[in-house]
């Protein structure tokens, strides 16, 4: 099935610097050692069948136009690389693509999406882009929440999408 779509805006208003909680940093994917295979960790839960090996992320990753991992920001809790997000920008069209967000099971429920997507913003921000666009999946449900949460619209621009987005409304509300 066709993953769904969520665009977003911006609003032109200046976003502060995320805040991140006691323990956390963010590094981008060259700033970590062996950084490939710690995000290819992070991705196996839920956005891979099981881990995968490098020739994956250079298929996903270093092969969609416009990418570059110093987008790739993994967020780090004492020595272990625990979620990662990617942004990627379109310069010619400033438009982003938000890729590949994933959270180890053992982190999630601990707002981490939301800190996420505060980093995503910002770097779309920063940036100059003037929208955004993701794809997710119908059964993401924490996900599209914290999506909604920070200004992302779902693409009802199908009779499909419309309907799908209907009965998540139904699950979410």
């Amino acid at each position: 099935m066709e993953q769904l779509i969520m665009r977003w805006k911006n609003d032109g208003k200046k976003m502060d610097l995320y805040t991140l909680p006691e323990g956390y940093t963010v590094k981008t994917l060259p700033e970590v050692e062996d950084g490939v295979d710690a995000w290819l960790d992070i991705i196996q839960y839920g956005l891979s069948e099981g881990r995968q090996n490098q020739g994956f992320y250079i298929e996903i990753m270093v092969n969609h136009d416009n990418y570059n991992a110093d987008k790739c920001f993994l967020l780090i809790h004492g020595e272990e690389a625990v979620a990662t997000i990617t942004v990627i920008c379109n310069y010619e069209k400033k438009e982003g693509y938000i890729h590949m967000v994933a959270c180890k099971e053992s982190y999630r429920g601990k707002r981490i999406g939301s800190l996420l997507n505060q980093i995503a913003l910002y770097e779309l921000k920063k940036e100059g882009m003037e929208s955004a666009y993701l794809t997710t999946d119908d059964w993401r449900i924490p996900a599209i929440k914290s999506y909604l949460r920070i200004g992302f619209k779902p693409d009802v621009s199908t009779k499909d999408f419309a309907k799908r987005w209907k009965d998540i409304y139904k699950i979410i509300k």
